[in-house]
């Protein structure tokens, strides 16, 4: 049998072994004899890849692994630094001059690389509010894209030009971070960004819960937010019967995960404090009446059920939106502390006591 002996063209076996690089090449007048630098971006310090010392004509070429996700790199000579992308480029060119790498226009082969360099030309140039207008209209039109990245960490005197705080600019940093963490799941900088605006968003939201909370004691006649439910025998209770002493208000359930190893915690620290005045009232959110009234039994504290109506009042009065979850009241009848953990909490009892 005659055998068959395929000979691949040597232009194709160049194209395979640089489909897994990138390359960037170009002249810098004016620069002989000094050293220009290949960096990549991160999320801490730039990360040098390759250098090179311009001879006289200025040209250069670097070529590197191309990355597994779009990225950031820069070249840097002295203190100027000229930014491009990479995602699906394989060959980029540039044209500069000393004292104007930083912001040159003939870039050939990447249309991202000059949508970053626009972004730079204008905030150097540009009143900030055009600026951000730019940036938000490069961000919103293609959110997943690195330029777009790019675009929402620039920073002028070290601070960040869109900031989280305002409601325009954090649109664009949910977009983002959501194109991001879609698409790109595991790149770093998709958890990074997504976990830094998730942070925010939660911090935003507690100090909404936090201020709702203050209105509804500064509205109040009182200081005390009462709740008056029954306990395990149908008896009416009232926190406010305990106004004057220094009281913890639960608000968990016998049937949560580790139900158990909460109420031992719960329980050594009334044991511990319980004589120097501590009191603890505790309001369930259980679904199984027998089950809650059986366990409540056992409990030296007062413990009443939640139901439909004035249960779920005092739940949306204290703002509770996961159990388990705890608030500290002074002897004064102020609330000083909202806590989910033990260690805090008794801290601040032994400082209230």
């Amino acid at each position: 049998m005659k055998r068959i002996i395929y000979v691949l063209p040597l232009f194709l076996l160049l194209a395979c072994k640089h489909a897994d690089t990138f390359e960037i090449a170009g002249t810098i007048e004016n620069a002989s004899g000094e050293m220009l630098y290949l960096e990549r971006t991160t999320l801490g310090k730039n990360q040098v890849l390759d250098s090179v010392k311009l001879k006289e004509n200025g040209h250069f070429r670097f070529r590197q692994p191309r990355p597994e996700y779009p990225d950031i790199y820069l070249l840097s000579l002295n203190n100027e630094r000229f930014y491009f992308a990479i995602d699906s480029t394989e060959h980029l060119s540039i044209k500069a001059q000393r004292g104007s790498l930083a912001l040159t226009d003939d870039i050939e082969g990447s249309a991202q690389t000059a949508q970053i360099t626009a972004l730079r030309r204008s905030l150097l140039t540009e009143d900030m509010e055009t600026h951000k207008q730019l940036q938000r209209s490069t961000i919103i039109s293609n959110p997943r894209s690195i330029v777009a990245y790019f675009a929402l960490h620039q920073t002028k005197g070290g601070q960040y030009v869109l900031k989280m705080n305002e409601r325009d600019d954090m649109a664009c940093y949910r977009a983002v971070a959501t194109a991001f963490n879609t698409f790109m799941p595991g790149y770093y900088r998709s958890k990074a960004l997504y976990q830094q605006v998730l942070a925010y968003i939660n911090q935003e939201k507690a100090a909404a819960n936090n201020e709702y909370f203050r209105q509804l004691i500064a509205d109040s006649e009182n200081t005390f937010l009462d709740i008056v439910l029954s306990d395990e025998n149908g008896v009416e209770q009232p926190l406010s019967q305990y106004k004057g002493k220094t009281t913890i208000v639960d608000f968990s359930a016998t049937g949560m995960d580790n139900a158990v190893a909460y109420m031992f915690e719960l329980k050594e620290l009334y044991n511990k404090y319980h004589s120097r005045g501590l009191e603890i009232y505790q309001v369930s959110a259980d679904r199984n009446y027998l089950l809650w009234q059986q366990s409540a039994r056992n409990l030296p504290w007062t413990t009443v059920f939640f139901d439909a109506q004035s249960g779920e009042r005092c739940f949306i009065n204290y703002n509770v939106q996961a159990i388990p979850t705890l608030f500290l009241y002074n002897k004064k009848g102020e609330i000083v502390g909202r806590y989910f953990s033990f260690k805090a909490l008794e801290e601040d009892v032994k400082k209230w006591l």
